[in-house]
């Protein structure tokens, strides 16, 4: 167990998993992972896209050429709904994409304030086009949520799943214990 932000413990669950390349475009709701991914520069390359469907297409290629999980990082709401192109044609193909997402702040989910990139329900939303779907709402929860986003890809049909994380919860720290990577099993 080490102390370490959201963000932090975000993208190293992600190493684990064995994930060296991100599609991503920045964002405010974002700046935490993408600091964690700074610190990961060795390990983690990061493609700095201009397009969120770009992102999710990226992911997609990247999962088709190379047969890991090809992994994208968006801002929520309006990007999120950019990348789904991307992610429906990886969904009919049968590609295994994590998209990972933002999300407004923690305590303004369902509230309905119109907060910036805010849309509501945005987890049952992106369930038409994803496997698998879940939101992390603390630090401590991000390990679990990544292994089990990487369980579903790993077993059954592979296609696309979904990580959302506030921006306070990528942001704050805790203690967090990283999980062992999900096993591989067809």
């Amino acid at each position: 167990m080490a102390e370490m932000t959201g963000g932090q413990a975000l993208v190293q669950s992600l190493k684990r998993e064995g994930i060296t390349t991100v599609f991503g475009l920045p964002g405010v709701q974002l700046d935490w992972a993408f600091d964690a991914l700074y610190e990961e520069r060795e390990s983690i390359r990061v493609v700095h896209t201009r397009h969120e469907q770009a992102t999710a297409y990226m992911a997609d290629g990247y999962a088709r050429t190379t047969g890991d999980v090809g992994t994208c990082l968006v801002v929520p709401g309006p990007g999120l709904l950019n990348a789904t192109a991307g992610l429906s044609t990886a969904y009919a193909c049968s590609s295994p994409v994590l998209c990972v997402t933002g999300q407004i702040q923690s305590d303004l989910i369902g509230v309905g304030r119109g907060v910036l990139h805010e849309i509501p329900e945005q987890l049952r939303m992106i369930g038409s086009v994803t496997k698998w779907a879940a939101r992390a709402m603390g630090p401590a929860e991000i390990p679990g949520v990544v292994r089990e986003a990487f369980r579903q890809l790993r077993t059954g049909r592979p296609r696309p799943v979904e990580i959302e994380v506030p921006p306070d919860i990528l942001q704050a720290t805790a203690d967090v214990t990283l999980l062992d990577p999900a096993p591989i099993s067809r």
